[in-house]
């Protein structure tokens, strides 16, 4: 049942990206643009998961902390994957992306919490490396910095899931996810109020891309908190990857993105990967 979850999450991580993707050619790359969507996709997945739980929330001391360091991630990752989109395709983004969100949360499953590393998660770290340095390529777009932040951003946000559920404090999954699209909507409002003050409003399609974009991301990180639970995180985030890569090489396709053998055989080991972890 929780490989089900973690292949629903896939799917929907896969299509957030699209919709992240669309949102940047419509509103542009900038810092403030970041913050508009961020502060769009926060509001309505807040509002998703208070209706989920019954418009009710559950707090903790833990959970909040938590919740406030993870909003400090979001923002930021954000930022630099809008920037990165105006540099690369979506299949080349996924690989980056998903790359770091399974190797850090592996790591700090290997390192802090008693996960053994067996000879199949080696390989499959072993695989998924060599996808990603398939994916290198030198343009004169190209700008490394904003790979690497996305590489690390989206894993911190994988770390930060992997901590509070296995903490003895934290509050349930539906709970978590109010709380850190609550704190990621306050920070972004505290940021316009500081620094901008500009109008709030955008066009119908920018707020259709922040919608699906934002009841995808909540849908799909409430999936991956429900099935954490039950997997460890070095099992979890190799799968959600592998898929995700997958699912991103054929929207690419069918958008008609610029696709090379590179993409296509770094995509066929990301997902080989994920194939020996389910066995495992």
């Amino acid at each position: 049942m929780y490989y089900l979850l973690l292949s629903v999450a896939a799917v929907l991580f896969a299509s957030q990206f699209l919709f992240n993707q669309m949102f940047q050619r419509e509103y542009g790359d900038t810092l403030y643009s970041a913050l508009i969507f961020n502060l769009y996709t926060s509001l309505i997945s807040f509002f998703a998961m208070l209706a989920i739980n019954g418009f009710r929330m559950h707090f903790s001391v833990f959970s909040v902390a938590i919740a406030f360091i993870y909003s400090f991630v979001s923002i930021s990752y954000t930022y630099v994957s809008i920037k990165a989109f105006s540099m690369v395709n979506l299949s080349v983004y996924s690989v980056f992306a998903m790359l770091g969100g399974m190797l850090l949360p592996f790591m700090y499953g290997i390192i802090f919490g008693n996960e053994k590393l067996t000879a199949v998660k080696a390989l499959c770290c072993i695989l998924i490396a060599a996808a990603l340095l398939l994916t290198l390529t030198k343009g004169k777009k190209d700008k490394p910095i904003y790979y690497i932040l996305v590489f690390v951003l989206n894993g911190l946000g994988g770390v930060l899931s992997a901590i509070h559920q296995s903490g003895a404090n934290a509050v349930e999954s539906v709970d978590f996810m109010a709380l850190n699209r609550l704190m990621s909507f306050a920070l972004c409002t505290a940021i316009w109020a500081l620094f901008f003050r500009k109008s709030l409003r955008i066009n119908k399609k920018a707020s259709m891309y922040s919608a699906v974009f934002a009841l995808f991301c909540g849908f799909g990180n409430l999936l991956a908190l429900i099935a954490l639970k039950h997997l460890p995180a070095s099992v979890q985030y190799p799968i959600i990857t592998g898929g995700v890569m997958v699912i991103s090489l054929f929207i690419s396709i069918a958008r008609k993105e610029e696709i090379t053998y590179k993409n296509v055989i770094s995509t066929i080991l990301a997902f080989a990967a994920s194939g020996l972890m389910m066995l495992s």
